[in-house]
């Protein structure tokens, strides 16, 4: 029996053989053509991306029937990248100046456009270069005239195996039989992580090679909710994950009966639970947990997806369809958050020696005026449709907020002007993910109307260390002592000055921190989905006052070990209280 870890993309438990799947790599041979060829290759190319399209949208309307709409946005997008003007007309300008033939050309196409993100560090970028990907593969076959191979499902209920599945494949794949995904690469907001949830099994991403050294046929257990994978358990083991699963599908079903239901704790305190979304798959999902509005959206997805700069018009295309789906319920939109690991080069965000100190966040934004304000016209306008709030990343101080209000009121003044339909008087907030900004809070909270607490850049500039340097990722502590000071410091000032203050870092959706992030008064917590029912739960069950002193006793503590050590023997103690009838 070995042990192995990864990346926790969905919860639950499973223990299953394994299934493999392998997918063969069409590699087109270049060739040169003759000029009197040229009509013809790029009617071959023509009707090789019919091929695909009519492909696709087979797989389109599949997922919908089986998982609905907002499962099959994955697939729609990739719909869009074969409209892709670059990917056109580089496909059809190779074949015309180089002469050489379609398939060659298309992979060229495809390989200088996957050029353009960055060297891959963040999960957003390496989705979209699979994207891309997948789309060449089913044009190659295209080109073949090949009907690409159906995946056959496994035959009996098994733990699917791979070194990572296309939205395409994971859709054809379909969920019949599948007791859950174990994958070598990939990330929390991958198609398959983001689909395992919808379909409610667990999945463990980011394996590096443990997944596919897996025979077929092979048990393994695995556990979605900490990322572990168990090859050949024993006995015990293999009772215990039963357990574990059936004891999980009651709990689900109790936490399920909390979506309508708010979060107050039984002395009355009441805190907000939004939901961060990315993707908009993940919208439904967070409806579906009971989400009370977004409360951070990341717009950062709608120009990556396109790989252009869109139109205002795109834009409002897009955040309004956001607003109308919440019906009703706030949308936060975070203003475009480029550099530092989220560099694309045709937003003029050039990669830098330490991105992360660098041209990023409001400070890009205010450097490409006309964009940003073009972004916020937007996010204006598509607050006629509901509820909807500006936040502007990595704010260091006043000057930067200031300056970024300028743009707002430019932008009223001329969709007013103008007799342009928007929303009026929008909540402004801030980003507080710096240590200025949290030393500087109290004049800060002056002059904006909330506080959004982002705990990952927090914690990585107050400790300085970079999560993404596995040298250096133990340094991750959101119990350091300066962490839990810098939330507490931020709370007070906002509050001092009749501002709300939320938090939507991954502190949110750590179940064991739920107790510390409602005793520091924060008002709000936006999180994953997937997480939301668990912290709700916890917050209902558990005191104000009570939350308070654990916040109490942890903030004195000089280290984050003994806050770790401190938090692990108070939630056990919790746990058998409740076993044992008590509060």
């Amino acid at each position: 029996m070995r042990t192995y870890t990864g990346i926790a993309a969905s919860p639950g438990y499973a223990v299953g053989p394994v299934f493999r799947i392998r997918r063969q790599k069409i590699v087109p041979e270049r060739r040169q053509i003759a000029g009197t060829e040229v009509a013809a290759e790029v009617a071959r190319f023509h009707a090789a991306v019919g091929r695909a399209r009519a492909e696709i949208q087979v797989l389109v309307d599949r997922l919908t029937t089986e998982l609905g709409p907002g499962e099959a946005e994955i697939l729609s997008a990739q719909l869009l990248i074969l409209e892709d003007e670059l990917v056109w007309d580089a496909t059809l300008a190779l074949i015309d100046r180089e002469k050489v033939n379609a398939e060659a050309a298309f992979a060229r196409a495809v390989a200088d456009l996957a050029a353009r993100f960055p060297g891959l560090e963040d999960e957003t970028f390496r989705e979209r270069v699979n994207d891309l990907r997948d789309v060449e593969q089913r044009v190659m076959r295209g080109f073949l005239g090949e009907k690409a191979a159906t995946l056959q499902g496994p035959g009996e209920p098994s733990i699917v195996s791979a070194v990572n599945l296309t939205p395409s494949d994971t859709a054809a794949l379909g969920h019949r039989n599948v007791l859950g995904f174990i994958m070598d690469e990939g990330g929390n907001t991958s198609h398959v992580a983001i689909l395992a949830r919808s379909i409610g099994v667990p999945a463990i991403v980011g394996l590096k090679g443990r997944a596919v050294a897996r025979h077929v046929g092979q048990v393994v257990a695995i556990d979605g909710t900490d990322g572990r994978l168990i090859v050949e358990p024993d006995t015990e083991t293999t009772e215990q994950f039963h357990l574990m699963t059936r004891q999980q599908i009651v709990i689900n079903e109790k936490l399920a009966g909390l979506r309508d239901l708010p979060a107050v704790t039984p002395d009355g305190h009441r805190l907000r639970m939004m939901a961060n979304i990315e993707l908009p798959v993940e919208l439904d999902e967070a409806l579906a947990r009971g989400a009370e509005g977004i409360g951070l959206l990341r717009t950062e997805y709608l120009f990556f997806q396109h790989q252009t700069i869109p139109s205002e018009d795109d834009q409002v295309r897009m955040y309004s369809e956001m607003v109308r789906r919440m019906e009703g319920k706030p949308v936060i939109f975070r203003t475009l958050d480029v550099g530092g690991d989220k560099v694309s080069d045709y937003l003029g965000a050039k990669r830098e020696y330490n991105p992360f100190l660098g041209w990023r966040g409001i400070r890009f934004s205010l450097a490409n005026r006309q964009l940003f304000k073009t972004q916020i016209k937007a996010i204006f306008r598509a607050a006629s449709h509901g509820p909807a709030k500006l936040m502007f990343p990595m704010i260091t101080g006043v000057q930067e907020l200031r300056q970024a209000r300028e743009v707002v009121d430019e932008v009223q003044s001329e969709l007013q002007q103008d007799g342009i339909e928007h929303g009026a008087d929008l909540e402004v907030g801030i980003m507080i993910e710096t240590p200025s900004a949290v030393l500087a809070a109290d004049l800060l909270a002056g002059e904006c109307d909330f506080f959004s607490i982002g705990s990952n850049d927090l914690i990585q500039y107050t400790l300085a260390m970079d999560r993404g340097n596995t040298r250096v990722s133990y340094l991750y502590q959101p119990l350091h002592p300066a962490i839990l000071r810098s939330i507490q410091r931020t709370v007070t000032a906002g509050h001092a000055a009749g501002i709300w203050v939320g938090l939507c870092g991954e502190m949110g959706s750590e179940t064991r921190l739920a107790e510390v992030l409602l005793g520091l008064g924060l008002d709000e917590i936006s999180l994953h989905g997937a997480a939301l029912p668990k912290i709700k739960q916890v917050v209902r069950w558990t005191s104000y006052t009570e939350a308070q002193q654990v916040v109490a006793n942890l903030i004195d503590l000089p280290t984050a070990d003994e806050a770790n050590q401190w938090l692990a023997a108070y939630i056990a103690d919790r746990k058998r209280q409740r076993e044992n009838g008590g509060n």
